[in-house]
């Protein structure tokens, strides 16, 4: 059985060093090259293809992130797990958004990065439990925020029936006829519909009212 190929990247010998004792414990693991600052990260990820790159976020020259910016627009399956001092949301946001496999705070154990290192390879992803809360608590807060700015909007009798009626494709005419007000009515309501949703024709007013499920309110 071939052993997964691991490159390691970070700027401090001694780090390098540990995590290599660390992974070659590892009979499925094969540490293939060292990188001491973002450009050489980059040159060897080219040139020793690793399974995985273990990435130092705060490199020389080219920090981590557009590091695996650079090596993700490359290869778009490349397996990089970054390695950070670091629980801020703003560098988490900012790696996930570069497309990495994994966020491993450096101060966890030795037996968290090689299960990182794992899950990794086998095409899963892997965020350490403090980068876990972080990405919840951003969760969260977006759902509350999301919640305020979403006022409560409630139809009332008659705007229900106009509202099924638009989805049925009836003109405001055909509306009138059918209820029989008069079409200057319908245009109010419809106009009061789409200032009660924020939208601004038929098509929007109809998928946002079942979006949000105001027929059956």
């Amino acid at each position: 059985m071939s052993k997964s190929k691991i490159l390691i990247a970070d700027d401090h010998s001694m780090i390098r060093d540990g995590l290599k004792s660390l992974l070659t414990k590892d009979k499925e693991l094969t540490v293939v090259g060292e990188a001491t600052n973002g450009s050489e990260a980059i040159s060897k990820y080219k040139i020793l293809k690793p399974d995985l790159l273990i990435l130092d976020i705060s490199m020389p020259d080219i920090n981590g992130m557009d590091v695996s910016q650079q090596i993700i627009a490359d290869d778009p399956l490349a397996k990089i797990i970054i390695l950070s001092m670091y629980d801020d949301e703003d560098y988490i946001s900012k790696c996930m958004e570069c497309g990495v496999k994994g966020y491993v705070i450096k101060n966890e154990t030795s037996d968290e990065l090689t299960y990182a290192v794992k899950t990794v390879l086998k095409g899963q992803t892997y965020f350490s439990s403090k980068v876990q809360e972080v990405i919840f608590k951003k969760y969260a807060h977006n759902v509350a925020r999301k919640k305020q700015k979403e006022p409560e909007v409630k139809l009332t009798h008659r705007e229900k029936e106009i509202v099924k009626l638009i989805a049925e494709g009836l003109t405001s005419q055909q509306i009138a006829d059918k209820l029989f007000i008069g079409s200057r009515t319908v245009e109010t309501h419809r106009a009061n519909l789409m200032k009660k949703v924020n939208v601004k024709n038929a098509i929007e007013l109809v998928n946002r009212v079942d979006k949000l499920g105001l027929i059956n309110k």
